[in-house]
């Protein structure tokens, strides 16, 4: 079959399919590459701008069974049950060493971490996050700090 333009009806054909698998090979490469990046923390994960308000916290850590932030402030509420999930965040200091090992020591003596620095803007995963397992963690709030002490709470 001859078009008006003089070329063969099976040359646009061909050229469909080679199109839609084009398509479909592309396709695949967007899905394989979304999937990737929800398996481990990438540095679009990661908080880009302090707010800038210093304020001093008094944290402790709630083991949680999941790829999650797990620290909280310091509060009468015992029950970790009971605590909001925007309730939690994660800590980053500015030496790259979290927690402080005296805190990790004295935690189950109940002693809480206090840290003066300030949080970063929206929501993210720190830098030193040490991802155990798949899928990466959920992003929240992260906490930037200068500096730690291990203190009795009053």
């Amino acid at each position: 079959m001859r078009l008006a333009n003089g070329k063969t009806g099976d040359m646009i054909f061909r050229n469909k399919y080679l199109f839609i698998l084009f398509s479909l090979v592309c396709l695949a490469g967007l899905v394989k590459q979304w999937i990737e990046h929800n398996k481990s923390v990438d540095n679009y994960d990661l908080p880009k701008e302090l707010t800038g308000q210093k304020e001093i916290v008094d944290v402790r850590r709630v083991k949680r069974n999941c790829e999650c932030a797990e620290w909280i402030r310091v509060s009468p509420k015992k029950d970790s049950g009971m605590i909001p999930e925007k309730d939690y965040f994660y800590i980053e200091s500015a030496d790259g060493n979290d927690p402080p090992p005296a805190y990790t020591a004295l935690a189950d003596s109940g002693y809480v971490l206090r840290l003066k620095g300030s949080f970063y803007k929206g929501e993210g995963i720190p830098a030193n996050y040490v991802q155990q397992s798949e899928p990466k963690p959920e992003r929240a709030r992260v906490f930037y700090y200068t500096s730690s002490q291990v203190v009795k709470p009053e």
